[in-house]
């Protein structure tokens, strides 16, 4: 693991023809991330053709990272209910009873806990939760500063001031890579990719977890908004751009050179925390759609109702004519006629 130089120097790219190779294994996996054996043998697979050979080392991390990257992105296609979501919070009951816990040695997990678990099981009392729904987990390595899925939680122990901490097996990664990271500080729930219909949910002073490219590697790692250009969404999706502030670097540099870049919605993503902003914008659309419903006419009915006042009309004159013409003979027939003489 490597922190990617934020030096302006050129981003790392896959080839055409390595994206295509990787996009097959993604399907063949059903979405899911491939064994760590596959990486390792893609990376030095990559790293061994004629254009790179020599030149650039094309590291397992770096081919991890665009499967998680075009995982999250698959995923945000697929879920098209908006007002579903695939990440439910822990309750605050559960959380309390885990940190309750009194041993104070690291203890094996039986089994070891996934790290994906069904949210019911964890659900509390008169909590609803959708049957489909999953509680996932991300966790800040602390190596490189970035964030990474959670695969498993092998163990769990207590400092002696009392922290909890979890030995983390990230997702995709091996034993070696195994560590051990605070519950509070370095666990969290996972953040959740952007639909291109979601950018209202993101701005300026949120916490994000942003898409990094570097010279040599692409990582998450957390960032503040600072500002946002909307922008008018075409057949291409959000066209938004949004300026960041990364947070891993601000301990080193001042404030003026705390690396900013512009970003589109696409390397966002939001934390489960705005969630109700989504939710009070589909109620608020509802709300609107259906007081215009109720305010509206429907334009077949409006179009009969003009034709049954335009007959209405035409008979009314009729009558009225034939009124007028009856009243006219009526009159002739009372009037006396001159008496011809010869």
């Amino acid at each position: 693991m490597g922190r990617p130089p934020s030096n302006g120097g050129p981003s790392f790219r896959f080839m055409q023809n390595e994206v295509t190779e990787m996009d097959a294994i993604l399907q063949e996996h059903n979405n899911t991330m491939p064994a760590r054996e596959v990486l390792v043998s893609l990376a030095e697979k990559f790293s061994e053709s004629p254009d790179r050979k020599g030149n650039i080392q094309v590291q397992m991390k770096q081919v991890w990272n665009w499967f998680q990257n075009r995982r999250y992105a698959i995923r945000a296609k697929s879920n098209k209910t908006p007002m579903k979501l695939n990440i439910t919070p822990m309750p605050r009951d559960d959380l309390v009873a885990a940190r309750g816990l009194s041993q104070q040695v690291a203890a094996p997990i039986p089994g070891a806990v996934p790290a994906t678990t069904p949210a019911s099981s964890a659900a509390g009392a008169g909590r609803a939760t959708s049957e489909n729904s999953y509680m996932e987990f991300e966790a800040k390595s602390a190596r490189d500063g970035a964030w990474y899925d959670v695969g498993t939680f092998l163990s769990h122990r207590y400092l002696d001031k009392g922290e909890p901490e979890v030995l983390v097996r990230f997702a995709g990664f091996g034993p070696d890579e195994d560590e051990w990271l605070n519950v509070c500080r370095q666990v969290r729930q996972r953040s959740l990719p952007c639909e291109a219909s979601e950018c209202v949910a993101v701005l300026p002073g949120d916490l994000i977890l942003c898409f990094q490219e570097g010279k040599d590697q692409a990582l998450y790692f957390d960032a503040h908004v600072l500002d946002a250009q909307r922008r008018r969404h075409d057949v291409r999706g959000c066209r938004c751009r949004f300026l960041v502030r990364y947070d891993h670097d601000q301990s080193e540099s001042p404030q003026s050179c705390v690396p900013q870049e512009i970003v589109p919605l696409r390397k966002i993503c939001r934390r489960p925390e705005t969630d109700y902003r989504l939710l009070q914008l589909h109620a608020a659309n509802d709300l609107a759609a259906n007081d215009q419903k109720e305010t509206s006419v429907d334009p077949s009915t409006a179009n009969a109702q003009r034709v049954a006042a335009s007959a209405l009309e035409t008979t009314q004159q009729q009558q009225h004519n034939s009124d007028v013409a009856m009243a006219v003979l009526a009159s002739q027939a009372n009037v006396s006629q001159p008496v011809k003489t010869l």
